[in-house]
């Protein structure tokens, strides 16, 4: 995986959606997120929620319904729910991708060595 390269994408969740209508909403995302720009890449994937939103949802929800795209792309190596006060704006998006970018400068080899699917079921 030495030569893969790491690709993170937002998926920025409105307020105005209802529990209902939020599991294909990121099913929908998710798949747009995913599009294969090279097989070779790893995925980051953050889903940004409005606090009230992702406390009416749930973390069960979250968990299921992500844990089942996630089994479905195997260049999908983390994806992690954020949840956000007010609406999702782009400087949440930019402060988010600072905080993934620092990680990564520190922690971004570990994605080079071989791991044991931990977090997969």
């Amino acid at each position: 995986m030495a030569e893969a390269k790491v690709r993170v994408s937002h998926i920025a969740v409105p307020g105005n959606l209802s529990v209902l209508k939020l599991k294909s909403y990121l099913r929908t995302a998710f798949a747009d997120a995913a599009k294969a720009k090279s097989e070779e890449e790893v995925l980051l994937v953050k889903v940004l929620v409005p606090r009230p939103l992702g406390l009416r949802a749930g973390e069960k929800f979250f968990d299921k319904v992500l844990q089942g795209m996630i089994d479905k792309d195997p260049r999908v190596t983390r994806v992690s729910v954020e949840f956000v006060d007010g609406e999702i704006t782009p400087q949440a998006i930019d402060a988010s991708m600072a905080r993934i970018q620092k990680e990564l400068d520190e922690f971004g080899h570990l994605l080079d060595e071989p791991s044991a699917d931990v977090g997969r079921d």
